[in-house]
């Protein structure tokens, strides 16, 4: 059964890339429908922190696959 990417607590490529693409489309569609340099200025803001997300989505990935896997190690180890 597929879930929906998490925002909040992502966990793994599945929510960063859902995230990403859906805001590309998102901007695309934006900008094709209105054009002006306010809407520009927004979608530009927009995109910048839907990448500063990634950055943070994907460090924080990494962080607990890190933290994971010191923990297996130290269970293994044990037995």
């Amino acid at each position: 059964m597929s879930r929906l990417p998490s925002i909040r607590h992502p966990v793994s490529f599945f929510d960063v890339f859902t995230v990403t693409a859906v805001s590309i489309v998102v901007v695309a569609a934006v900008l094709t429908v209105w054009h002006g340099t306010f809407v520009r200025t927004e979608m530009a803001v927009f995109t910048v922190l839907v990448f500063g997300w990634v950055a943070w989505a994907i460090n924080r990935i990494l962080e607990e696959s890190v933290h994971s896997s010191q923990r297996d190690r130290r269970r293994n180890w044990r037995r």
